[in-house]
């Protein structure tokens, strides 16, 4: 959000100087036209940044949660087996009379 901020009063203070400026119209017209081309490819070029960003904290998240998928079973499977040998009976079980 502090990007977005930034980038909007860079834009709006040179849009103000350019403006305020004495040129002649068609100079005027040359700079707001490099001033937006530039704005145009300062977005794409962030633009194609922050969605290789995404995608790579996607594939962290990811492998974050396939890892504790991995965990959790691993500990459901022991927790089965100590259950299985702790209730399993041992050796021959006496006769109540």
């Amino acid at each position: 959000m502090k990007i977005i901020s930034f980038v909007t009063g860079l834009g709006v203070g040179a849009a103000v100087a350019m403006l305020l400026t004495p040129r002649s119209g068609e100079d005027m017209r040359e700079m707001l036209s490099e001033g937006a081309e530039n704005g145009r490819r300062y977005a794409k070029r962030r633009a194609r940044e922050l969605g290789t960003l995404a995608n790579e904290v996607a594939e962290r998240g990811r492998e974050a949660a396939d890892n504790q998928k991995h965990a959790i079973a691993a500990a459901a499977q022991a927790a089965k087996d100590t259950y299985n040998r702790e209730t399993k009976p041992s050796g021959p079980q006496p006769i109540a009379s």
